[in-house]
């Protein structure tokens, strides 16, 4: 479980947009993992069975706490470098907060499988195995998701409609 540690934080941060929250619902998630370590099927890839658990432990935080609102609007704070200007920085807070945003008005089940190959890099083998499905069905899922974002973005956000994520 210490090899998947970051893995699991970083799954449960992008549901959860809180640090704080991500690090409790880890370290829940990784405690459910330990207990349910006898229903684990032998020759089964690990990381996905446990990000499962993190972004189901995750999903439930979010759902019981309900603020999504104010998580959309901290994820979108990133670190900038100390070179740019302030223009640059607010530029560069808009956008991602809107990037945040037009992220989450996809449903729940899009949104989970772009985080989890996108941001956590999960290959697409593993990803079908988290989901329980052909990889064949992942790469559709991947495509519909995708293609839902860019709806949303051409709708919603027409000022990133031309970049590239």
């Amino acid at each position: 479980m210490r090899r998947y540690q970051d893995d699991a934080f970083r799954a449960a941060y992008l549901i959860l947009h809180d640090a704080a929250e991500a690090e409790d619902a880890a370290q829940e998630a990784m405690v459910k993992a330990y207990r349910a370590a006898g229903r684990f099927r032998e020759g089964s890839a690990f990381r996905p069975w446990l990000l499962k658990i993190v972004v189901n432990q995750s999903l439930t935080q979010a759902k019981s706490r309900s603020r999504r609102s104010r998580l959309a609007e901290e994820a979108g704070r990133a670190i900038e470098p100390a070179f740019q200007t302030i223009d640059d920085t607010v530029i560069s807070r808009e956008r991602a907060r809107a990037i945040w945003s037009a992220l989450d008005s996809l449903k729940e089940h899009e949104r989970v499988v772009v985080y989890l190959r996108y941001f956590l890099a999960l290959p697409e083998r593993e990803l079908a195995d988290y989901l329980g499905i052909p990889p064949g069905t992942v790469k559709s899922r991947l495509h519909r998701a995708l293609a839902r974002l860019r709806e949303v973005i051409q709708a919603q956000y027409p000022e990133l409609a031309g970049e590239t994520f």
